[in-house]
């Protein structure tokens, strides 16, 4: 994508939008900030410093404009660059997309210099375990790989990074593995992954989406441009996602559970990461790199190491035969129903954050048979509380300190408390990973 002399608006000053301010300026776009936040959230030198390429008069052709997203800035622009959560029902985005202006993510910038394969996964849950986990494969199997996307480090910091643009163009990276979401998807329209995993979809980001049906049709667009020659793995056991699939061009990989038979000499027991949405997720894996030719015993071997992702089902610690798991990361009730059904006994449940729209349904049988106690913390848990709060005893907590202190005390030895929020972080935290370290932090000071 050409952008020199091009006037470029960034839409959120996140990680993924100072990675796409940082790479525009250097192909010497005219670039413009703009972002909810104020300006004393950033540091606008930092950009410097983290490129080599930096040139110091670069900084002149950045503007910035914090505290709001003003709405003439979309119209001047040549191209609009909008971090993943920003929402696209944005009044400026409206009005640009009048004008035709393009609307693109910063995944779509750097496309074109991709030489590597790329292997794509999304889906609501598990998509950052899938992840990761082909790329250790890989890895161990000698391969040069670059693993990122959603996962935390944007696509052009892992091919502008230290060492990754001179392995793309040396030819020298075999692999490039992305976890994308369903709003990196939407802005995306070049994206074209040559082996896509679509793992599952279960109701979640419903308050971005005017419907489920919309959400669906997002997490779509990973099929959008697969050809005969690509492969596109997903999970057979989900109705929506096979639906998805019937109608791909894609050479069709189902996995499922309930079908291991085409990798019987692998034992998904002697995994170290448990639960039956773990062995899903492995074996998503497990068809990934087979698809690209590893041997199988490879996989076996990482299975056996892999010790899980932070705030996913993490154990912290336990105290008087209590044990603590740390599940920030389940923030949709899709996630927290996988959760709790890896558990066995009963389970002291701390839920709540900021509601995203769905339903709570889905939980209600497992609070009712399996939850001795049900916390709640946040914006959500008037809400929560009226759908599950009579399935078991339930309490109000005032933070998180507050719910680590009476989930302690309703659990009895042999129990397990659980953090599985169902909700988003932010009107407590920074983000998941923060609340998940605030839950830690508590227990370890029981």
């Amino acid at each position: 994508m050409e952008l020199k002399g091009k006037k470029i608006l960034i839409v959120g000053f996140g990680r993924s939008g100072a990675a796409a301010a940082r790479y525009c300026l250097g192909q010497g776009a005219k670039v413009t900030v703009t972002d909810t936040r104020t300006e004393e959230s950033f540091d606008i030198s930092a950009l410097a410093s983290m490129s080599e390429s930096w040139q110091a008069h670069e900084l002149a052709l950045l503007r910035t404009f914090f505290g709001g997203n003003p709405a003439h800035l979309f119209e001047e622009a040549d191209i609009i660059v909008p971090s993943p959560g920003v929402p696209l029902e944005l009044e400026g985005i409206r009005r640009a997309r009048a004008k035709k202006i393009p609307i693109v993510g910063e995944m779509e910038l750097v496309l074109d210099k991709i030489k590597a394969p790329i292997i794509a996964i999304t889906g609501t849950n598990g998509k950052s375990t899938v992840t990761t986990i082909i790329g250790e494969i890989l890895k161990d199997a000698g391969k040069d790989v670059l693993v990122g996307g959603n996962l935390g480090t944007p696509l052009i910091e892992l091919l502008e990074g230290e060492a990754g643009s001179e392995r793309q163009e040396a030819g020298k990276t075999d692999f490039v593995v992305l976890e994308v979401s369903s709003y990196q998807l939407e802005i995306s329209p070049n994206f074209h992954p040559q082996v896509a995993l679509l793992l599952n979809i279960t109701p979640d980001h419903l308050d971005r989406y005017n419907s489920m049906e919309d959400y669906i049709k997002a997490k779509a667009l990973i099929d959008k441009n697969l050809t005969e020659k690509d492969v596109l793995i997903y999970n057979g056991s989900d109705e929506l996602v096979a639906k998805i699939a019937a109608a791909s061009k894609a050479k069709k990989l189902p996995f499922s559970l309930k079908d291991q038979r085409p990798f019987k000499d692998i034992d998904l027991n002697k995994a170290i990461i448990k639960g039956a949405h773990n062995k899903e997720n492995l074996l998503a894996a497990l068809f990934a790199v087979n698809a690209l030719g590893i041997e199988p015993k490879v996989a076996q071997r990482v299975f056996e190491k892999f010790k899980g992702l932070p705030h996913r089902n993490q154990f912290v610690r336990e105290i008087d035969g209590i044990k603590f798991y740390d599940d920030s990361k389940g923030t949709n009730v899709g996630a927290v129903v996988k959760s709790l059904e890896g558990f066995e006994g009963k389970v002291v449940l701390i839920a709540g954050g900021l509601d995203k729209g769905g339903s709570y349904e889905p939980l209600k049988q497992l609070v009712k048979e399996n939850v001795r106690a049900l916390i709640l913390i946040g914006a959500a848990k008037e809400i929560i509380a009226k759908e599950l709060g009579g399935l078991t005893e339930t309490l109000m907590a005032a933070d998180m300190k507050d719910a680590v202190v009476k989930a302690f005390t309703k659990a009895k030895s042999g129990d397990t408390v659980l953090l599985s929020p169902a909700c988003a972080s932010f009107d407590m935290f920074k983000d998941y990973a923060h609340r998940g370290n605030v839950f830690c932090g508590e227990v370890n000071k029981l």
